[in-house]
């Protein structure tokens, strides 16, 4: 009986190893992580895409008759990792295969349903990479730094390991460049348009800096692709002669605030060496622009932890400075401590008509828009020191919510109240910690250490909807409402709540981390994560 039960958890197991997909209730690509690229490392040409393999955007689809980049496949889709280390269309089978630092996958769709191999199972060592994958008639070949490992190109099964290939047909997808000669005169004989040139070792941008080639593919029909360090994809065809470079979707490989200005979003990255600037990204084609920190005067390299666009005028917090962008002037002004900003991580912003507001790790300051100089209205001292997390304005008033409670301040009649002795409040609990501030149909949301309260304008009164036990003590980062269901941003993921029935989902994938900011525009719920921008299909799951 002990054997048997070690049979089926060694199956079981065996099982979750071999089939890769990460929840069945979704279909590939209900959901989708968007993310730099890194380093491009392989390139491969299928029947409808061009798969480019990247460091750490997963597998970028680029279609080749729109010439225009899918949704690319990533962990949100079974892959195991988000760095590529070789990739490869076998034209035989119509199977995709793809390898990362620990795993060989392949599918036969070719979007979900990886099957899965640990390299230590195919006679590889932990230390090895796969580095090119190519096939033949009836095998996969896989090649790593010593040897050539041959797999059966419907199954996967092992067939041997060999110091060199036993066959001489093999079809190779691109390996790491290394001055291959087909390529090396393509880059000698081709116009490399936008400012780009090869100086027969790299290429250089218009702005004088070095990428090294990293990876490029003759395709079937004339096209050719080529990849860089940096993450520039090169498209081009033998007619034509010509190389255009191409940024694939997103530069930000992690996203701490999402703004929605009713056409674009714009975003920032707690990474900005990685992630290189503040992304405007058009969320319907996933086409952005990026205004990179080391091409703009007068942008002054940070982090990146709140946005706000506001009558043509972008307003960034970042750490100890702001950035400010007249979009209309297409100008941009860092704003430091010369000009009273706050010390510290500038968490949130707000403007109004004449000011702007901002919440950072050491207090709450504003300023004037029109002179950008600081124009103190008495509150300031009171929270010298003290994290200020969010700020709403909201009927007229600031609401201002803090490492030590939560506070509203009134325009009309200047006083600072505690939200305590604001209306009637039906709990005993204090409000502390308060990290999150939404307003939704006359009714104000937040979110502390006490749980998820709400105050009603009509009734003026606070109760407490929620502990904090529900969404398993964790902390929420960001919020958001629609007439059915609260969406809360958690450390460890999404969390959605029926606000009638209080049922509860979680979606606490690995892919997903820490949910920085929701951004909820009718069947779609954009994410911004420690990991990148999220898509998800949220009403393929009600």
């Amino acid at each position: 009986m002990i054997k048997y039960y070690k049979s089926i958890v060694f199956f079981l197991i065996l099982l979750s190893e071999i089939y890769s997909q990460f929840d069945s209730r979704f279909r590939p690509f209900d959901w989708t992580l968007y993310r730099a690229a890194g380093a491009i490392t392989s390139i491969t040409e299928g029947y409808t895409f061009a798969y480019i393999g990247t460091e750490l955007g997963g597998v970028k689809r680029f279609n080749l008759f729109g010439n225009y980049f899918d949704d690319p496949i990533t962990t949100a889709q079974g892959l195991k990792n988000n760095n590529i280390t070789a990739i490869h269309f076998d034209a035989q089978t119509g199977l995709i295969w793809v390898a990362t630092p620990d795993y060989i996958q392949y599918s036969f769709s070719r979007e979900g349903d990886w099957f899965s191999s640990r390299l230590n199972t195919i006679g590889l060592s932990n230390s090895d990479r796969i580095i090119g994958i190519g096939s033949s008639n009836n095998y996969i070949w896989l090649q790593a730094r010593s040897s050539f490992v041959k797999l059966d190109h419907s199954s996967g099964t092992l067939i041997g390991i060999f110091p060199l290939p036993d066959e001489i047909s093999i079809d190779w997808s691109s390996a790491p460049y290394n001055s291959q000669d087909n390529l090396k005169n393509i880059f000698l004989n081709y116009n490399i348009l936008e400012g780009w040139i090869f100086n027969g070792g790299a290429l250089i941008d218009r702005m004088g800096r070095k990428s090294s080639i990293s990876a490029g593919v003759l395709g079937r029909h004339g096209n050719v692709y080529a990849g860089t360090d940096e993450g520039t994809m090169f498209f081009g065809t033998t007619t034509m002669e010509t190389l255009t470079p191409i940024m694939p979707d997103i530069v930000n490989s992690d996203v701490t605030d999402i703004y929605d200005d009713g056409e674009y979003f714009w975003i920032g990255s707690k990474d900005y060496i990685t992630s290189k600037g503040i992304s405007r990204i058009d969320p319907q084609s996933k086409t952005s622009q990026v205004y990179l920190f080391e091409e703009t005067i007068n942008m002054q390299p940070s982090s990146i932890y709140s946005l706000y666009f506001f009558d043509s005028e972008l307003w960034a917090g970042g750490d100890d400075i702001i950035l400010y962008f007249d979009s209309k002037e297409n100008y941009w002004r860092t704003l430091s401590g010369t000009r009273d900003i706050p010390n510290g991580m500038i968490w949130d912003l707000c403007a109004d008509d004449t000011h702007l507001w901002m919440a950072s790790s050491q207090g709450l300051r504003r300023i004037e828009r029109s002179t950008k100089s600081e124009d103190p209205i008495g509150i300031e001292s009171f929270f010298d020191q003290v994290p200020v997390y969010d700020i709403e304005f909201i009927e007229n008033q600031m609401w201002i919510g803090a490492k030590s409670g939560l506070f509203i301040y009134s325009n009309d009649n200047p006083q600072l109240v505690q939200a305590s002795n604001y209306g009637r409040k039906n709990f005993h609990e204090r409000f502390y910690d308060i990290t999150v501030i939404e307003n939704f149909d006359r009714v104000t949301y937040v979110a502390g250490d006490m749980g998820i309260a709400k105050f009603d304008f009509d009734k003026n009164e606070w109760d407490l909807i929620f502990s904090s036990v529900v969404y398993q003590n964790k902390k929420i980062y960001s919020l958001a409402i629609n007439d059915k269901f609260l969406f809360l941003g958690t450390e460890i993921g999404l969390v959605r709540i029926n606000r009638k029935t209080g049922l509860i989902k979680d979606y606490l994938f690995s892919f997903i981390g820490q949910v920085n900011d929701i951004i909820l525009k009718g069947n779609l719920i954009w994410l911004g994560t420690e990991t990148g921008l999220i898509k998800f299909k949220w009403k393929k799951d009600l």
